[in-house]
């Protein structure tokens, strides 16, 4: 699944989890989770492990990891009364199940049924993948609705950094960074 797919799902289910908290915090923190197993995973598998695995679905996306998580989450609640943690983890759950992770029990189960084996892959895959990703109709859908939930659920917030007299280059750094990319999307798709 792609990663725009992901974060929106992350926030559909942190906004059930906000309403039932009563914390709209939860919304980031949820769709933080569901995209962490590839921002952690695919650089790792693909540029520091890229010798031996080469696999962007190694240790974030198994069950060993999110029982980890869990586990610090429910004690973070249990002693500090934070469930932040555990949104986090419920947004990792969320992206595994969206990947099929069942259909790679080697991976899931990591490391009770073995090493996780090596796959060969190109040496520009993860370039290719992020650009193949960037030139999906569909993730620009999901980034734009992504954009406007998250403008409304944190208005207050965004209308503070707006304020700051420093916020003027963080926010033309990122409109800068959306133009390389469409223009890159764009460079990928017509070629």
């Amino acid at each position: 699944m792609y990663l725009f797919a992901h974060i929106m799902v992350g926030i559909l289910i942190g906004l059930v989890l906000a309403v039932l908290v009563g914390d709209r915090r939860i919304v980031a923190l949820t769709a933080l989770g569901a995209v962490l197993p590839d921002l952690i995973d695919k650089p790792l598998g693909h540029i520091v492990l890229a010798g031996t695995l080469n696999y962007g679905r190694i240790y974030f996306h198994g069950l060993t990891v999110l029982f980890l998580v869990v586990l610090a989450g429910l004690l973070l609640y249990h002693y500090r009364q934070r469930i932040g943690l555990l949104a986090v983890a419920v947004g990792m759950a969320s992206h595994q199940v969206l990947d099929g992770m069942w259909y790679n029990p080697v991976v899931w189960y990591w490391p009770f049924l073995g090493p996780i084996p090596g796959r060969e892959y190109p040496d520009d895959y993860l370039w290719d993948a992020i650009l193949r990703q960037l030139s999906q109709p569909s993730e620009w859908i999901f980034f734009v609705l992504i954009i406007g939930l998250f403008a409304v659920l944190y208005r207050r917030e965004l209308k503070s950094f707006i304020g700051r007299p420093r916020s003027l280059p963080v926010l033309l750094a990122v409109v800068a960074l959306f133009i390389v990319a469409a223009i890159c999307a764009g460079l990928r798709f017509f070629a």
